[in-house]
């Protein structure tokens, strides 16, 4: 009753010009509030809740961001994301700026006439095999340093429903395929529906990675045989992109005949017609159609039309006629008008995106839902995305701290970035795959500012933009081989890339990244600062800061430091003159509830507190597990420099690794 009165009190305010701006905009502040009851406000608003959410939201939650989440609330925060402008060309010109730098005399012109539609072609004469690096390290750097973080997580949510993927071996030295690719989903990502799968059909990397480039119309060839048009692209913009392969209720449960089988959403008969629609397009400035190669075409401009090899004539597609005669952009446009009014595609992409953002296993009332809103607003993403974020059922989920989702082992390595906040090297060198001919690595340039990221499926069983197949990297449907997941038969598709050696990779690669931390580089060595170390990296065979294969970023722990001295030392002037060896006398319980406490801070940056006390005494135990508990292994070596490493190797890092692997990082 009260909101139906505080809804006509604004109409009343509203419509006769009545009351002051501010009478209703208090009125207007209640209304949306108590529109979602059910999310937490104000000191309800606690750690854990917080980055439970923004884990979803986001690509990890930070302490600025959590603050700021804590400072104006949920609804205001979706808000404000969904209002960020967007920036355009955004993975393609860090990708151009990268490769610019790295190897200025294969890349002279400048990004504006790269990017423009003409003849100057990026990466086309030269064709790099570091090209899929700038890609990845371009994707990172967005990933991590956004502030339009839920517009990427969409694009990134998105990436694995439209998939498009280095699984195509061009790729491998075209990796600004990628770029554009990501550029239109997140260009699309708070918009409709339908433009992205009209951009994506006009994308010249998907023309390349599902292979309707120099499709023609049915022939004949020198041999006489028929040849039709390849159906690679229409089947699974059906099957995977838009319908799916069986017809669906608005909740996302199958439809079935009366005998109880699947309905099929479409026949092979509808790829075939669709197959046609897609004829008579090949990448642009490729002198010869259908011409496939690594120096061949350009891929960062849409597709170009060759009217010749067009199948012009009627098709039926799904129950319904494309007339004859129209344009190659007319028939597509045509085409996809068909698809987007099936039923289906609500529920479809509803249900993924759910799975993808929120929950593994929604249940039919949230699906139904965010379908509504889907079909309500016409494919409006911005629309979808708030109905997924701000709906009962998952907000009852983060409030009760239930677990319905496993971390990607990707979003647990960007929530790790975000939390430290990565980066980049004030510059490093660029050897290529050599290293420096001499002291001052005159055949390397430097790369300034600029964050290397390399491919990471060594460790991580995945990439953006490297999944294995056009399937995503793994299956929606996949049970674990686990009594409590059969027995209900939920699904954990994170959990099908996450086999043993991925996890001890994995684990390797956690401890590896903290190598980097800016106060060890410092401590390890004479140079009093980041920028020396790097400057003398040649003469001293650092081979981290020029070699190709190591990323490239620090963060600093200057705060984790300072927590632990003032519980030693008492102070923070950085000498932790209290931490002694085994034979010096040392207050080692003063010491040992200094690790306490920081087991403590550093679970309430990663969790917000969720470890129990079982769990965080068995950390405890590992860190002090010497008889004498933590103090400094380096005997007769009382320096800073000693001390530093020490907190680092015995107290940090370890710290970081075990509760990064832990269930209560790994799953949301």
């Amino acid at each position: 009753m009260r909101l139906l009165w505080a809804l006509s009190v604004v109409l009343l305010l509203q419509g006769c010009g009545g009351g002051t701006t501010d009478q209703t905009d208090k009125v207007v502040k209640e209304v949306k509030e108590n529109l979602y009851p059910y999310i937490p406000k104000d000191k309800n608003l606690t750690q854990a809740i917080a980055i439970r959410f923004l884990n979803k939201a986001t690509f990890g939650a930070n302490a600025q961001e959590i603050s700021h989440l804590k400072e104006i609330g949920v609804v205001k925060w979706i808000n404000e994301q969904l209002s960020l402008p967007l920036v355009k060309d955004r993975y393609l010109i860090k990708t151009i700026a990268f490769a610019k730098q790295a190897v200025p005399e294969q890349n002279p012109n400048s990004i504006e006439e790269y990017l423009a539609d003409n003849d100057i072609v990026f990466n086309k004469q030269y064709a790099s095999f570091h090209s899929p690096r700038y890609m990845q390290s371009a994707w990172m750097d967005v990933a991590v340093n956004a502030k339009d973080q839920l517009r990427q997580k969409m694009a990134y949510a998105l990436s694995q429903i439209i998939v498009e993927s280095d699984f195509e071996p061009i790729f491998i030295r075209r990796g600004e395929a990628l770029s554009r690719y990501f550029d239109i989903l997140q260009h699309h990502a708070l918009g409709q529906y339908q433009s992205l799968l009209t951009a994506i059909s006009f994308n010249s990397g998907m023309s390349m990675f599902l292979t309707f480039n120099g499709n023609k119309a049915l022939y004949q060839n020198d041999a006489n045989v028929s040849v039709y048009p390849d159906e690679n692209y229409a089947r699974e913009l059906m099957q995977l992109f838009s319908i799916g392969l069986n017809k669906l209720h608005i909740d996302g449960t199958p439809l079935r005949d009366e005998e109880g089988n699947l309905i099929p959403t479409y026949t092979q008969e509808d790829v075939n017609e669709l197959a046609r629609v897609f004829t008579g397009w090949d990448l642009k400035r490729n002198w010869r159609y259908g011409l496939v190669g690594f120096t061949r075409g350009d891929l960062t401009h849409p597709v170009e039309f060759t009217p010749q090899y067009h199948d012009d004539g009627e098709k039926e597609l799904l129950g319904e006629s494309i007339p004859a005669g129209l344009s190659g952009e007319d028939d597509i446009k045509a085409a996809l008008d068909i698809i987007m009014h099936n039923p289906n595609v609500a529920p479809y992409i509803s249900k993924h995106l759910i799975m993808r953002l929120t929950k593994s296993n929604p249940s039919p009332s949230y699906i139904t839902r965010v379908a509504t809103r889907f079909n309500n607003s016409n494919g409006d993403l911005k629309e979808v995305v708030k109905a997924i974020l701000l709906d009962r059922e998952i907000w009852d989920d983060i409030v009760h701290n239930r677990s319905v989702k496993f971390k990607e082992p990707l979003m647990a390595l960007t929530s790790l970035f975000r939390n430290l906040e990565i980066k980049p090297l004030p510059y490093w060198y660029f050897c290529g795959f050599g290293a420096p001919a001499d002291d001052e690595a005159t055949n390397c340039t430097k790369v300034y500012d600029t964050i290397l990221f390399n491919d990471p499926r060594s460790y991580l069983n995945q990439g953006a933009g490297r999944a294995p197949t056009v399937f995503n990297f793994y299956d929606n449907s996949f049970i674990p081989n686990d009594t409590a997941f059969k027995s209900t038969s939920e699904v954990a598709p994170e959990i099908e890339i996450q086999n043993d050696t991925v996890l001890i990779n994995f684990n390797n690669a956690i401890r590896t990244i903290f190598n980097w931390e800016r106060n060890r580089m410092i401590a390890g060595g004479s140079a009093t600062s980041l920028e020396e170390i790097i400057q003398k990296a040649p003469a001293k065979h650092n081979i981290p800061i020029y070699y190709i294969g190591a990323d490239k970023y620090y963060f600093d722990l200057k705060q984790d430091y300072d927590f632990l001295e003032k519980g030693i030392d008492g102070d923070t002037d950085g000498d932790f003159s209290e931490l002694k060896d085994a034979y010096q006398k040392g207050d080692i319980a003063k010491i040992n509830q200094s690790v306490k406490d920081y087991i403590d801070y550093v679970d309430n940056k990663l969790t917000g507190g969720l470890l129990d006390d079982d769990e965080k005494e068995i950390i405890y135990l590992e860190l002090t597990k010497d008889e004498k508990g933590f103090y400094n292994h380096w005997a007769g070596d009382d320096s800073v420099k000693a001390k530093i490493r020490q907190v680092m190797d015995r107290v940090i890092r370890p710290l970081y690794r075990m509760i990064v692997t832990s269930d209560k990082y790994m799953v949301e």
